[in-house]
C-alpha cells in the first residue's frame, strides 16, 4: 500500500498544482531512484484526476503537517556529520571552583536565605486550632510546679 501522495511530497492538502510540480522537481533533483518514482507517481495522483485529488484529500489526517520532516531530509542532506569529541584536539575537563565566583554564589543564596518572608498570620488567628482564652493563662504556675 502506497502512502498518501501529500505525506510523499511534504505538501499541505491545499497546496496548489504549481506547489505540486515544484516539490516534485526538488525530489527528483535528489538522484534517489526510489524516492524519485515515489515522488513522481505522488505527483501523478495529485495532478492528475480531480476525483483522485479528492481521494487523497479525504484520506489526509486533519492538520497534517510534514514540514519536520522536510527539515529533516534537509538535514540529512546538507548536514554536517557529528562532532566526536574525543578526537578533539584538547580534552575537556570538568569545571574547577577556580571557574566560578564562589563569594557572588554564597551571597546569592545567603540574600535568599535570609531575608524574611511576609507573613500574614490573621487568618490564623480568626481560625484558631484551638480556642483562644485570655481570662487565665491554660497552666499555673502550681500545676506545671507540683503537677
Amino acid at each position: 500500500m502506497k502512502p498518501n501522495p501529500f505525506h510523499v511530497l511534504g505538501l499541505p492538502v491545499s497546496a496548489s498544482d504549481e506547489e505540486v510540480a515544484e516539490r516534485f522537481r526538488e525530489l527528483a533533483v535528489t538522484g534517489e531512484q526510489d524516492a524519485g518514482a515515489l515522488a513522481e507517481w505522488a505527483k501523478d495522483e495529485l495532478m492528475g484526476l480531480p476525483e483522485t485529488r479528492e481521494l487523497h484529500v479525504l484520506l489526509e489526517a486533519p492538520g497534517a503537517d510534514y514540514r519536520g520532516e522536510r527539515w529533516e531530509d534537509f538535514a540529512r542532506q546538507y548536514g554536517r556529520p557529528p562532532v566526536a569529541f574525543d578526537a578533539s584536539s584538547g580534552r575537556v575537563e570538568a569545571p574547577r571552583p577556580a571557574d566560578f565566583d564562589l563569594a557572588a554564589v554564597a551571597r546569592r543564596l545567603l540574600d535568599g536565605m535570609l531575608t524574611a518572608p511576609t507573613v500574614d498570620i490573621r487568618p490564623a488567628l480568626d481560625h484558631a486550632p484551638v480556642p483562644l482564652y485570655l481570662e487565665r493563662p491554660p497552666l499555673e504556675v502550681r500545676d506545671v510546679l507540683f503537677g
